[in-house]
């Protein structure tokens, strides 16, 4: 089964949930609370956040976290690079990785047209989508994909 790694969905989920408060800082143990995830959890996600441009912190005891920029600044790819690096569906499609059968391979010049379209959503979609129900007519009118490509998504 193909899916996100379980550190880049929580912190879609953190970085989201501090979408809401319009910049005020929000501390830690209510980010767990509001998310339902663990404090050690939430720190570890939040420090990859912070490291990656996604989360300001400020110490102290008024301190806490809130979003670098406006949520409808930043995309879904900004994300989830500061937490995993980036998106590559196969192997062949990671810049970093080599494939042993790539001189042969058939099939990859699919897998990067489909992993350009995977990141082009990534890259469009912002925080501030997600915090709303997205339906698939909204996520094609968002990335504005040509219309073979829309095709395929709407059957599916």
């Amino acid at each position: 089964m193909l899916r996100l790694a379980r550190l880049a969905d929580y912190g879609l989920l953190i970085a989201s949930s501090l979408a809401d408060p319009g910049g005020e800082l929000v501390k830690l143990e209510q980010v767990a609370e509001q998310t339902n995830l663990a404090i050690p959890t939430v720190r570890k996600v939040m420090k990859q956040l912070v490291d990656g441009g996604v989360v300001r912190s400020e110490r102290g005891v008024k301190g806490g976290y809130c979003l670098a920029s406006p949520a409808h600044h930043i995309s879904l790819a900004k994300v989830l690079t500061s937490l995993e690096g980036g998106v590559a569906l196969t192997d062949c499609c990671d810049e970093d990785r080599l494939c042993d059968v790539m001189q042969a391979c058939t099939v990859h010049a699919n897998w990067s047209v489909i992993n350009q379209t995977v990141n082009e959503i990534f890259e469009r979609l912002t925080l501030h989508d997600m915090r709303r129900r997205l339906s698939k007519l909204d996520v094609i009118q968002k990335v504005r994909v040509d219309s073979d490509v829309m095709a395929v998504v709407l059957e599916g």
